[in-house]
C-alpha cells in the first residue's frame, strides 16, 4: 500500500472515530454558533488540518476522493461540524496556491488556519509595497477559528485580486444569526483601509488557474493543479450526501416509536412508511451517484498534463455537483415531511438536520435553476455569456 493509501485510510478513519464526539457537541454548535473547542481539537490531533498541505511540507497529499469522504462523514454527524471540517481543510489547500513568500508567513507560525469569503468583491488602492484594502465579506464560515482571511478585491487599475489579511489586520462582525448551519459561524469580516504586502496579493484569474503559484512550488501535489472552484463547490454535494445520510439512518427509530392515533396502529407496518423510505432511499442513492459521478469527472478532466475541458464537459460536471446536493436534500424532505411533528422538539436531531438543509439549499452552488439554466445555454452552443469562466 502506498503511503498515499495508508494517508488516506488513516484520516477516514479519523473521521468514522471523531463521529460521536460531532453528534455529541451538535446542538452546542447549534447554540453558541460556532464550532465548541473541544471539535475543532478533535479536528486538529485527527490531522485534517494538514490533510490537503503538499507531501513537500509535511502534509497528507490527500486526493480529491479522500475529501469527499471525509466531508461526508463528519456530515453525519453534523452537518454544520462537516461545513467547518471541509473548509477547514481545503482553505489549507487554497492558501498552498500562493507564492512561497506568502507562504512562508503564513505557515511559519502553525497551521494558518483560514476563512475565505469573496462577496461583495473590497476595494484596493495601489501604494508603494502592496494595496490598501477597504471592504466588507459576508459569509466567512469558520473565520472564528482563524487567523487568517482570504477574501476578493480589485479596482480600475488592477483588475480582480485575491486579497491575504490576518485577521487582526480587519474586524469580524457578528452577523450569523440564522435558523440553521449555525454551527458554521459564517459571520462578516471587514477590512478599512489596511494595508496588505504585496507577496499576499494575486491576481485571481492566476491563482485559480491550474498554472497557481503553489502548483509550480509543489508540482507532486496534483491537486494544486486543479481549478479552484472545481474543489470548493464540490464540498455542497458532499455536506448534503452526509446529511441526508444521517436523516436516512434515524427514519426507521423515528417510526418505530410513532403509533396511528385514530387505529392504534404501529406507523413502521404501515405501507404509507415503507413508500417513504423506499422513496428516501432511491433520491439518496441518486445523490450519492451523482456525487462519485463528480468525483470522478473532475479527476479524469483536470488529472495531471490533461488540456482544459471543453464547456460541455464543464457543463455536464456542473450538473453532477449540483445535483448531487439536491438529490440529497430532497431525500431529506421525503423523510422530514413523513416523521411526524414530534421531530420539531428543540434538541431532536432531525429537527437540527431539517434547519440546516432549509440554509444549505439557498447556497448559490444548489440553485439548481441556475445550474440548469446555464448548462441548458452551454449544451445549445451558447457559451457562458456573462458568467466568469474562472468560476466555472
Amino acid at each position: 500500500m502506498s503511503a498515499d493509501s495508508v494517508n488516506a485510510a488513516k484520516l477516514i478513519g479519523a473521521a468514522e472515530d471523531l463521529l460521536p464526539i460531532v453528534r455529541k457537541y451538535a446542538q452546542e454548535s447549534n447554540a453558541i454558533r460556532r464550532q465548541p473547542d473541544a471539535v475543532i481539537d478533535a479536528f486538529r490531533n485527527a490531522g485534517f488540518f494538514d490533510a490537503m498541505r503538499p507531501a513537500d511540507v509535511g502534509g497528507s497529499a490527500i486526493d480529491l476522493r479522500t475529501f469527499v469522504e471525509i466531508t461526508k462523514i463528519i456530515s453525519r454527524g453534523d452537518a454544520s461540524a462537516g461545513w467547518v471540517a471541509s473548509f477547514l481543510m481545503s482553505h489549507q489547500l487554497i492558501l498552498s496556491r500562493l507564492n512561497a513568500e506568502a507562504q512562508a508567513e503564513i505557515f511559519g507560525s502553525g497551521p494558518g488556519l483560514a476563512a475565505a469569503a469573496a462577496a461583495p468583491p473590497g476595494r484596493v488602492e495601489p501604494v508603494a509595497g502592496g494595496y490598501r484594502v477597504t471592504g466588507r465579506w459576508r459569509f466567512a464560515s469558520t473565520i472564528l477559528h482563524c487567523n487568517w482571511a482570504v477574501v476578493s478585491a480589485g479596482g480600475p487599475d488592477t483588475g480582480p485580486l485575491v486579497i491575504v489579511a490576518r485577521i487582526d489586520e480587519g474586524k469580524i462582525h457578528d452577523t450569523w444569526h440564522v435558523p440553521g448551519m449555525r454551527g458554521t459561524g459564517s459571520n462578516d469580516f471587514e477590512l478599512c483601509d489596511a494595508f496588505i504586502p504585496a507577496h499576499r496579493v494575486d491576481n485571481f484569474i492566476h491563482y485559480s488557474s491550474r498554472t497557481n503559484d503553489g502548483a509550480a512550488l509543489y508540482p507532486s501535489y496534483e491537486l494544486l493543479q486543479y481549478p479552484m472552484y472545481r474543489i470548493l463547490s464540490i464540498i455542497h454535494g458532499a455536506v448534503a450526501v452526509g446529511t441526508a445520510e444521517a436523516a436516512f439512518e434515524l427514519y426507521p427509530s423515528i417510526v418505530a416509536n410513532r403509533v396511528r392515533p385514530a387505529s392504534g396502529q404501529p406507523f413502521s407496518q404501515e405501507p404509507g412508511a415503507h413508500s417513504t423510505y423506499g422513496e428516501a432511499a432511491q433520491q439518496l442513492q441518486v445523490a450519492q451517484l451523482l456525487l462519485t459521478d463528480a468525483v470522478d469527472r473532475t479527476e479524469r478532466l483536470y488529472r495531471r498534463g490533461t488540456s482544459d475541458p471543453s464547456l460541455e464537459e464543464r457543463a455536464r460536471l456542473s450538473l453532477a455537483v449540483t445535483g448531487s446536493g439536491v438529490e440529497a436534500l430532497r431525500a431529506v424532505d421525503t423523510i422530514v415531511q413523513n416523521a411526524g411533528a414530534s421531530i420539531h422538539r428543540d434538541g431532536h436531531p432531525l429537527d437540527l438536520i431539517c434547519r440546516d438543509t432549509q440554509v444549505m439549499r439557498n447556497h448559490a452552488v444548489l440553485d439548481w435553476r441556475h445550474a440548469q439554466m446555464m448548462a441548458g445555454r452551454i449544451l445549445l452552443g451558447q457559451g457562458l455569456g456573462d458568467h466568469p469562466d474562472a468560476m466555472y
